[in-house]
């Protein structure tokens, strides 16, 4: 009888596990409906302890081919790759190699002297102050995806800017150009390939038989995705025909970065010495800790640490994320540019780890009349960076990009985790989770004919290597650039335009009013120069 109960416990155990495990399956296979066959798709696995509870493929590989995606499939890892390239440096400094701590001058001596050195280790962290080359390329009519871009053609970029977004260590912006300056240091400490260095010291190590660099984007790849974007008309190949690598780049499977992330357990390669570096947090110069780490985001998820990084390069799409605490992995490889594969992760993590209960507190909303709330309007410009935002009134309340603001104090506004603190007239102050910044009013655009023709005129930059023309035409300020780019600019305020392809462009000035040039800002590539050569009439 004691024999039959305990036959009967297991029984009920191993359905009722057998149940729960099919639940999960059913609740993850319904995240990815979206994909079948007749649009691109993805690879999604996660594993426990090692062990894959959920690995499938959805959609097609190649759409004019109608060849469907596997678990086998290779696809474009995009920024996931950085932790690969972190990694290689790390482990080169855990060897004594170098020092995170070294100028990147030591190695890279091309690059232009600063008003402070830039560290490795603000490499790593995103905390240089670099510009981004490739938003650099763009403004020359060549984005990314348009042109082969190389390793020594982005070294170039990067080291004909004479100055940086900000100090070096006061600030964190993501910019590719840290991973790339990372790639020439590995190789000219190890005196080899980053696709040398890397397959001998980890992928062949760790049985990663299915990962490479792109660093030839033209080499047959047996089983690899083509990368689709939808459009009206319906999807089109989206692919990233350029060698350069290292910031992204990877070529590999879902099965592959599982075993990339049992080194966040195992600590079989480096020991114990190189995972500590790969997940040590930035710290800024007033020793605030950023999120960013080696080529990793450490955050949390639902109350768990969250060691993970997405990745865009092209059409593809990754995410690949690590629960300690749980031993779990989730990786997601996609050929899709329109599929969220970071949302689709976060939803297959409150499946396995569970959804939060905790919800977070909003402040007390009260009434203020009209002049508290009028004292607030205007159009704002940071005094930091590039962004500029307009608060207005209507119908006794005030609106920040069409949304609503609710007031918590007197001098105190709030949209969700954002506050907007008045500071004093034509000053107010805006937290977010990560930072806070000072922005200053500004005077409205004008419209009148004098102050418009006084814009035109070629500009030139020898950062950017490219050239502007800007004209007026009735009153509307154009911009283009030959062969046969040209658009209008939307006035933002006094000085300042928003363009296409930039977020900010602002006219500046001599002494005497006279317009001498115009700086350029757009995303990771601040104050980018251009100097007025002739005037156009």
């Amino acid at each position: 009888m004691k024999h039959l109960l305990l036959f009967c416990i297991g029984c009920a155990l191993f359905f009722t596990a057998h149940a729960q495990s099919a639940d999960t399956i059913s609740r993850i296979d319904e995240i990815f409906t979206h994909w079948n066959n007749a649009t691109p798709g993805g690879s999604v696995l996660v594993s426990r302890n090692g062990s894959v509870i959920y690995h499938k493929a959805f959609g097609l590989a190649d759409l004019e081919h109608n060849v469907p995606n596997t678990t086998e499939t290779i696809f474009e890892g995009g920024s996931v790759s950085k932790q690969f390239t972190a990694a290689s440096l790390l482990l080169l400094a855990t060897e004594g190699k170098l020092s995170t701590q070294d100028d990147v001058r030591k190695y890279i001596p091309e690059l232009p002297v600063y008003d402070a050195p830039v560290t490795i280790q603000h490499l790593l962290n995103h905390t240089s102050g670099l510009k981004d080359w490739g938003s650099i390329g763009s403004l020359t009519g060549w984005p990314r995806t348009t042109r082969v871009y190389t390793q020594e053609l982005a070294l170039d970029i990067i080291c004909k800017q004479r100055s940086l977004n900000f100090t070096p260590g006061t600030e964190y912006s993501y910019s590719n150009s840290n991973y790339t300056l990372l790639v020439t240091i590995v190789e000219r400490v190890s005196g080899m390939s980053l696709a040398e260095f890397t397959r001998t010291r980890f992928f062949e190590p760790l049985g990663m038989t299915h990962t490479q660099w792109r660093d030839n984007f033209r080499e047959i790849i047996p089983n690899r995705s083509v990368a689709y974007s939808k459009t009206i008309s319906g999807y089109e190949q989206m692919m990233p025909f350029e060698n350069i690598h290292g910031h992204g780049g990877l070529l590999t499977t879902t099965g592959d970065l599982m075993k990339w992330n049992a080194l966040l357990q195992t600590h079989a390669i480096g020991g114990d010495a190189l995972y500590a570096m790969r997940v040590q947090q930035g710290q800024l110069k007033n020793r605030k800790t950023i999120y960013y780490a080696g080529g990793l985001n450490i955050g949390t998820f639902n109350q768990y640490t969250e060691i993970s990084h997405s990745g865009s390069t092209a059409g593809y799409r990754a995410w690949l994320a690590y629960y300690p605490d749980k031993k779990i992995t989730i990786a997601i490889l996609s050929n899709d540019a329109n599929g969220n594969v970071v949302a689709s992760g976060k939803k297959i993590a409150e499946i396995v780890l569970g959804k939060s209960e905790s919800k977070m507190q909003k402040p007390a909303t009260l009434e203020l009349p009209e002049p508290d709330l009028k004292k607030f309007t205007g159009t704002y410009r940071s005094i930091r960076n590039f962004d500029v935002f307009t608060l207005s009134l209507r119908d006794k309340k005030l609106y920040w990009n069409h949304m609503a603001l609710m007031p918590s104090h007197r001098d105190t506004l709030f949209y969700n985790d954002l506050k907007w603190a008045y500071v004093k007239p034509g000053r107010v102050l805006v937290r977010t989770p990560q930072d806070t910044s000072l922005y200053r009013q500004v005077n409205p655009a004008d419209s009148t004919q004098r102050y418009l023709q006084a814009l035109a005129g070629r500009f030139v930059s020898k950062e950017a290597d490219t050239e502007f023309t800007v004209s007026v035409k009735g009153n509307e300020v154009w911009i283009s650039r030959k062969p046969a780019t040209a658009y209008k600019l939307t006035p933002l305020y006094y000085d300042g335009y928003r363009g296409s392809e930039f977020d900010l462009l602002e006219f500046k000035r001599d002494r005497k009013g006279t317009v001498t040039g115009f700086e350029i800002n757009l995303s990771r590539a601040e104050r980018v120069p251009f100097t007025k050569v002739t005037q156009t009439r």
